[in-house]
């Protein structure tokens, strides 16, 4: 017995290594036939690339690349980023939302030029949620989730070495093809470690859609997250507003699922500052089909946050309208104390998107041109923020703070003033030819934000106050604001 027991342990190492070497044998027999049923399960599921286009760097020139350089060169190292806002990328479309592969490469070797790295989702969203301020950078977003991100827009990437974040609208993916993305061409887009795969709701992306209630937008949301953990693709940190309309979709519902909101539409600047943060959205620069590489680089280069110190009169580019949307320059309203157009008001902001994380600094004007009965010139801090408004003209000065409560000074009537307006936290002091001082406290939290300008007259017989000097400096322990002042 104990002989046959001895022989039945020396045979099971022989057994377990013929069983080895079957399966061995069978793995090797059947792997051609996994293979083949992989590509033909992915047959239809998968198309193909093509190849990027000729390279933008040589078709840019010398001089050009130098200029994208040098604009680099003047921006800080360290900067919280820029957002773009992309949707197709296919040749030989009318759609203004599409833009060219030959286009797209331009842009990113003039984004490369002027030393800008790409973000991934969850390197943005690590820095929405408080981290440390990244190394001057964009983020590229591509809203749809369309073929085009898998058909050309991906070799464009793996050229420059650069990252890029898919909003997938997860109810139309894979469903209609060939226009979206199938699920097999998101998770290989995901695999190449260039992209990563973000929410743009999941059937709740239709123009003109009516109001949903918090509810349904939440369903909505949760059926998107759903989708993408049914096919194995990580959870979505960042979402995008369906044609950046928020109906339904509330700060709660949206909070709560996502890190960080993204819209390409905002009623005040909402770069990624630190004052967007605390709310958890985020303005976008939308990218079209007409955008050239010159006019991204630059416009990125007006959003990249500077310091509080400025001449805004030599900058003369970076004033902005009301609506943000176009430059103020040709309108810039009383530089000269003439206006060739009637009307009543003029407005414009000061770089509004570069300077929304501005605090603790002193803005300086000297205006001239005001009479009595005439025009009022008015200057506004923390646009976009909690803004505090002073307005001044030939024998009067006023301070309005945030929820509209004012302090009125009578002045010596005279054709030009001096005017120091410092705010630090949510203290506001603003001074008139040196010796007539108002002050105002903003009852919220601490805000953030640059400058405005604006011009009122009564009639248009009036003439336009006329700017001499306008300078911003940083506040540091000024006495003009008791030092640190109230946060």
């Amino acid at each position: 017995m104990r002989r046959l027991r001895a022989g039945a342990v020396r045979a099971v190492p022989a057994r377990l290594a013929r069983a080895c070497l079957g399966l061995l044998s069978a793995a090797v027999l059947t792997a051609p036939f996994a293979v083949a049923w992989h590509l033909h399960a992915d047959a239809g599921q998968v198309t193909a690339q093509h190849a990027p286009p000729e390279a933008a760097a040589a078709a840019a020139g010398p001089e050009r690349r130098a200029a994208w350089r040098a604009l680099g060169a003047s921006l800080p190292d360290r900067a919280a980023p820029v957002v773009l806002a992309y949707h197709d990328i296919r040749p030989r479309s009318g759609s203004r939302y599409t833009v060219t592969p030959e286009r797209f490469d331009a842009h990113l070797t003039a984004l490369r030029a002027a030393g800008y790295r790409t973000l991934t989702a969850r390197q943005f969203a690590a820095y929405a949620a408080g981290g440390p301020v990244p190394p001057r950078s964009v983020l590229l977003t591509f809203d749809d989730g369309t073929r085009g991100l898998w058909a050309y827009a991906d070799r464009i990437l793996a050229r420059h070495r650069m990252h890029g974040s898919a909003f997938l609208i997860t109810g139309r993916t894979g469903r209609t093809h060939p226009y979206y993305l199938t699920w097999a061409e998101a998770a290989r887009m995901r695999e190449s470690g260039r992209w990563d795969l973000q929410s743009h709701s999941h059937d709740l992306h239709r123009r003109g859609a009516a109001e949903v209630s918090p509810g349904a937008a939440r369903r909505d949301l949760e059926r998107s997250l759903a989708a993408f953990a049914e096919h194995g693709l990580p959870r979505p940190v960042l979402f995008s507003y369906p044609f950046s309309e928020r109906r339904g979709f509330t700060d709660e519902v949206v909070g709560r699922l996502f890190t960080a909101a993204l819209t390409n539409r905002s009623a005040t600047p909402l770069p990624p500052s630190r004052r967007a943060a605390a709310g958890g959205r985020f303005e976008r620069l939308e990218v079209l089909s007409g955008t050239t590489a010159g006019a991204l680089v630059r416009e990125v280069a007006r959003r990249t946050p500077r310091p509080a110190e400025a001449a805004p009169l030599t900058d003369r580019g970076a004033w902005r309208s009301a609506d943000r949307r176009r430059t103020a320059a040709g309108d810039f309203p009383f530089r000269d104390g003439r206006g060739r157009r009637a009307g009543g008001y003029r407005y414009a902001e000061y770089a509004p998107h570069a300077t929304a994380d501005w605090d603790r600094y002193t803005v300086r004007a000297d205006v001239a041109g005001l009479a009595p009965r005439g025009a009022t010139f008015g200057l506004t801090a923390r646009v976009g923020g909690t803004p505090v408004r002073a307005r001044v003209s030939y024998g009067r000065a006023r301070l309005t703070g945030d929820g509209g409560a004012a302090t009125v000074r009578r002045l010596a009537g005279a054709s030009a003033h001096r005017i120091e307006l410092t705010v630090s936290g949510r203290r506001a002091e603003l001074r008139v030819d040196g010796t007539v001082t108002l002050t105002a406290t903003a009852p919220g939290p601490v805000a953030t934000g640059g400058i405005a300008v604006s011009a009122s007259r009564p009639d248009r017989g009036a003439g336009w106050p006329a700017v001499r000097a306008l300078r911003v400096e940083p506040c540091g322990g000024c006495g003009g604001c008791g030092g640190a002042g109230e946060g």
